[in-house]
């Protein structure tokens, strides 16, 4: 699912001397074992955030909307970028140098509660994810996050939800065609033929089984 955080975009609005970096659809905003020397706070746009392992393959963490910091972790760990992270749509930033950054933690408490808040709900979400993952078949994974991204204007494509999924394209394309024979969706397109009540009766059989 995409992570929004309006709270945090809201503070970010409000500070002087912010400004701001356009990145166009495919652009990088930081690239994996490089080195950060911005923090960002999204302002419009959507970006993924990925890892390259070894072999090549990509494993998408989370998709970020408006609101969210990017690069706050490499901050705290004095460390080289963790992840790539990529526009999806036109990304629009605020940006702000390390020295600001800090001196906002250092001297404003409302800041650091959000920024708290902010990364609690990271670990949470994350938790929350690899558990249904582990503990539901692949169908039931596929079908829950179709159903999150249906309301979101995404172009997602099947790499990006194989990446998500920490799944081959073939595996992927042998889920889909059980869904499709299921009426679950059209042969054509990613859309799901199921109702929000048909959804949600499906997923707790899912549950329950």
């Amino acid at each position: 699912m995409i992570r929004t955080n309006q709270d945090l975009l809201q503070f970010i609005d409000r500070q002087p001397g912010m400004t701001q970096q356009v990145f166009t659809p495919g652009q990088q905003v930081f690239r994996q074992d490089a080195q950060a020397r911005q923090v960002y706070f999204i302002k419009k746009g959507i970006a993924k955030c990925y890892i390259t392992e070894d072999n090549g393959k990509d494993y998408i963490l989370e998709f970020f909307g408006e609101g969210e910091v990017i690069g706050e972790l490499e901050l705290f760990r004095s460390a080289p970028i963790l992840s790539t992270v990529e526009a999806v749509t036109e990304l629009t930033l605020f940006k702000t140098d390390h020295t600001t950054f800090w001196q906002l933690i250092d001297n404003n408490k409302d800041f650091n509660r959000l920024l708290l808040k902010e990364l609690a709900t990271r670990v949470s979400q994350l938790a929350i994810r690899v558990s249904y993952q582990q503990l539901y078949p692949l169908e039931y994974t596929l079908l829950k996050l179709l159903s999150l991204f249906s309301h979101q204007e995404l172009p997602l494509s099947k790499q990006d939800l194989a990446d998500y999924l920490a799944i081959t394209v073939r595996s992927l394309n042998r889920t889909l065609k059980q869904l499709r024979e299921k009426n679950f969706m059209p042969p054509d397109s990613l859309d799901l033929h199921l109702t929000k009540k048909e959804l949600d009766l499906l997923l707790k059989r899912f549950e329950e089984s």
